[in-house]
């Protein structure tokens, strides 16, 4: 419990937008149009306690035994203009999330396992073992990855400081779309059998 108020607490202080001044709440209407500020508010009539909770059931598996629980404003309608949302990770034994930037920072607390945790700039990369109970930041646009070192599936909660964070992956912007392997050998430094594999296995063309 002290560990998931701690990780609300850093997504206010991480947060770069805030909920309208005019009202305390807005619960998003997802049957309405997104916009650049968000969605329209269900009446405040037909709001109940249970639009303020919400739990992680709905996993989205992804390819390096991890799964991502995501807490959204498409999942948690409540965070709808304030700015922030969250989600629950998932890693099992060997499990891993490859290298990636996203269009929010990210604050992570690991409650689980063990993490082995990566922060990649041009000038050095930042590299980290997390142990239950420590917290590692991801600034906004970075590149970054997690490997569970552990031999236990490693359980993390994860803030964003935006209601809807987009994730970019390298190897799918290298290897998923019908960009020519003489153009990709060119600019990943990688050799033409070695593109070619990766195309056939992220679906890749040309």
């Amino acid at each position: 419990m002290n560990s998931i108020l701690i990780l609300l607490f850093c997504a206010f202080v991480a947060s770069t937008c805030h909920a309208s001044n005019l009202q305390d709440f807005c619960v998003a209407d997802l049957k309405g149009p997104d916009s650049p500020s968000g969605y329209h508010c269900l009446p405040s009539d037909t709001v109940t306690s249970q639009n303020f909770k919400y739990s992680f059931r709905k996993g989205i598996p992804m390819q390096y035994k991890a799964v991502l629980y995501p807490a959204s404003v498409k999942e948690f309608p409540v965070l709808n203009g304030l700015g922030i949302s969250a989600a629950r990770g998932e890693l099992e034994r060997d499990g891993f999330l490859p290298v990636y930037t996203d269009s929010a920072t990210e604050i992570l607390i690991l409650l689980q396992g063990q993490l082995d945790v990566g922060i990649l700039t041009p000038e050095r990369a930042y590299v980290n073992t997390l142990k239950p109970g420590d917290v590692t930041v991801f600034p906004k646009g970075l590149y970054h990855y997690l490997v569970n070192s552990g031999k236990e599936k490693a359980v993390c909660y994860i803030a964003y400081s935006r209601p809807n964070p987009r994730f970019n992956y390298v190897h799918q912007a290298l290897f998923a779309n019908n960009v020519s392997t003489d153009t990709i050998t060119k600019i990943s430094f990688l050799d033409k059998p070695q593109v070619r594999k990766l195309k056939a296995r992220f679906n890749g063309s040309g």
